[in-house]
């Protein structure tokens, strides 16, 4: 099969009305606007700011390491699945394409990026009910990770640190996602709209499958916590593995609805107030969430960048100047993120 067979054309159209780009330029304004002029938000915001020239550069690179390694097994975890429905791609196929829409999420607000991995992914299934099959896999990846996340969550309603009812739903999300699969599993579908079910089905009669999907999305939710855990150590908090621990659901908790770039405040905000809560000072908690959206959100763009140069290189048709532009690129990032976070701190 060739790759003109195996992806087919999709073009994406989005509309962008005159009230989201307001919102954006708006939510962007605020955001410029807060990291110029930080005395904005108080003293202890400024100090926080001051805070970030003290930490060691190593940390945040074994974090920006972790920040990827996420995404890249994120996108595994779509592939595992696709796989099953018929999808042909590689892991770093499926990475690419993942990372792309990591890329948009870092730029625009209301996870705008989600709807173009979620395109994307549907390239590499066959038919016109594609679009549902792809919906049914979208579908399987939060079910999976609404299993890691309770475990989290878990960890963070004992603590004191966040409430039952996010653990409740999660818990009866999993049920159902549970019921839907046993229900699919010897139906074929007889209709266009049957098709979301068809990972489920696959997944019901795979339980290795099963396994593996939750195992890559386990692996993603890993890496996550050890980002967690390099930021927290990089400022001195105590357990920093168990900070992490509960970092990492308030962050999901708060992603739910971005309303900014990136996530960045709501996100700062979450890790802050989880950090906190584990015992570190205002002033600590407030520079690692700094420290913590600042990295994810660097990494999300250095990767989507990166992913975008190789769905183009792999593409048909491409030129030997894309290989160039994708080693340039690379080199570039190497080069900003080595003086952003090594050379910044010294001066």
């Amino acid at each position: 099969m060739s790759s003109a067979e195996r992806l087919p054309e999709m073009r994406l159209h989005f509309a962008f009305g005159p009230r989201y780009a307001l919102f954006s330029l708006a939510s962007v304004g605020a955001l410029v606007a807060l990291a110029t002029m930080p005395q904005l938000l108080g003293e202890q915001v400024t100090e926080a700011f001051h805070g970030l020239l003290d930490i060691s550069p190593g940390w945040l690179w074994l974090a920006a390491s972790s920040f990827a390694a996420a995404l890249a097994a994120s996108g595994c975890a779509w592939r595992s699945a696709l796989c099953r429905c018929g999808g042909d791609l590689t892991r770093a196929d499926a990475s690419a394409r993942y990372g792309v829409g990591s890329l948009v999420n870092a730029f625009l607000p209301a996870k705008v990026g989600s709807a173009v991995r979620f395109a994307l992914f549907a390239q590499v299934l066959r038919g016109e009910a594609r679009l549902w099959t792809t919906g049914g896999v979208c579908a399987s990846i939060g079910a999976a990770r609404s299993v890691w996340l309770g475990l989290l969550l878990a960890f963070a309603v004992v603590g004191g640190v966040l409430p039952v009812w996010p653990l409740a739903l999660l818990t009866l999300g999993v049920l159902v996602a549970l019921a839907v699969a046993v229900f699919a599993r010897n139906r074929a579908p007889h209709a266009r709209v049957a098709h979301v079910l068809d990972v489920f089905r696959a997944l019901a009669r795979s339980p290795r499958a099963a396994a593996q999907l939750v195992g890559w999305i386990g692996l993603a939710a890993s890496a996550r916590v050890g980002a967690a855990t390099a930021i927290a150590a990089a400022f001195g908090v105590e357990r920093p593995l168990l900070a992490a621990l509960l970092v990492v659901p308030a962050l999901d908790l708060a992603g739910v609805l971005p309303l900014t770039p990136g996530n960045i405040g709501v996100a700062s905000a979450a890790v802050a107030f989880a950090l906190h809560a584990h015992g570190a000072t205002t002033q600590t908690a407030i520079s690692a969430g700094i420290a913590f959206s600042a990295v994810e959100t660097v990494t999300s763009v250095a990767f989507g960048i990166g992913s975008g140069l190789f769905l183009a290189t792999t593409a048909p048709g491409a030129r030997r100047w894309t290989a160039t532009a994708a080693a340039t690129t690379a080199c570039l990032v190497l080069v900003a993120a080595f003086g952003a976070t090594v050379v910044l701190p010294l001066v």
